[in-house]
């Protein structure tokens, strides 16, 4: 037996709405993961009986700032294992792409697990890569034996410092300088215009590691970081970690924080310990944001001791 249901005569207005509504509504797509570029650290007695260790860069950095570090991990880590560092996406030798959020990056680590046949490891993230690895250890909680995140807390927002990327990125853009210009002589001229803005040296050699020449388009000279989408993302993408509910990591997690640093404050410790409730926090003393490079020796001490207990 069939039904026949009235149905009652719906206003125009009601249908302008509804098509308004529809017009408006955005449609969710998951993020499309990029091929990762990474560095990979083994020898012939690394182990495949222990899970590897990735290591995920910040902000303008690169897998190559973690080459020395990278080394030292390979070679005192009992026993042995494979380290890989990585770039993430819109750095380095990774794609760039016009999204990047912690979400993106997520995916982007998941895709290298699986082309690396890896089904767990240790992983170390300073700044956005320690945001990045801890959004992979609260959604993917099985793909991570240990966490090390260096100076940075899952809180909402960064640390006062960074108020002035935003400008770092856009002075970055306006630098010309001739392709017949040798690459010192471009670091040079990058140097002199930053500092206009930017007043630390030791940062503005950073930034300018990301200088180089561009031999597909006539030696121009370009930037390894993706400046516009980088700009573009940064207040939702980089500076905002996600809300969460509901979710933890209970494997084993080291913070290490620089003691002179405010990226990790007493006021986010309550919410480190509800999402990583195996947790300890670490203080290096005299150590800025650039933990690992400012202190190596005392940041490779705590990392290996934690990752060979």
């Amino acid at each position: 037996m069939f039904s026949t249901i009235a149905r009652k005569p719906v206003c125009r207005g009601a249908v302008t709405s509804l098509r308004a509504f529809h017009r408006s509504a955005v449609i969710y797509s998951p993020p499309v993961p990029v091929p990762l570029a990474f560095t990979r650290y083994e020898n012939n007695v690394s182990s495949n009986d222990v899970p590897p260790v990735l290591v995920l860069h910040g902000l303008f950095g690169s897998k190559s700032n973690w080459n020395s570090l990278a080394k030292a991990f390979h070679k005192n880590t009992k026993p042995v294992r494979k380290i890989y560092a990585i770039d993430a996406r819109n750095h380095g030798d990774s794609p760039h792409t016009d999204e990047h959020s912690y979400d993106h990056m997520v995916e982007d680590l998941v895709a290298l697990y699986k082309t690396l046949d890896i089904q767990k490891a240790s992983i170390i993230g300073h700044s956005m890569g320690g945001r990045a690895m801890m959004l992979l250890a609260l959604k993917y909680p099985k793909l991570v034996e240990k966490a090390i995140i260096v100076d940075i807390s899952p809180s909402t927002g960064l640390g006062t410092s960074n108020t002035d990327i935003p400008l770092f990125l856009q002075s970055m853009k306006m630098i010309e300088i001739s392709p017949n210009a040798t690459i010192h002589q471009a670091r040079k001229i990058a140097d002199e215009q930053l500092s206009k803005i930017v007043r630390e040296k030791s940062l503005r050699d950073f930034l300018i590691t990301n200088l180089v020449k561009n031999p597909k388009d006539e030696g121009r000279f370009r930037w390894r970081i993706n400046l516009p989408s980088l700009e573009r993302n940064f207040t939702t993408g980089v500076a905002q970690f996600p809300t969460l509910a509901g979710v933890k990591f209970d494997g084993p997690t080291l913070f290490i924080a620089g003691g002179r640093s405010d990226y990790v404050k007493p006021d986010d410790v309550p919410l480190i310990k509800t999402l990583f409730p195996n947790s300890n926090i670490t203080y290096v003393k005299d150590a800025g944001h650039w933990v690992h490079s400012e202190k190596s020796t005392e940041f490779s001490k705590l990392v290996l001791e934690f990752l060979n207990k």
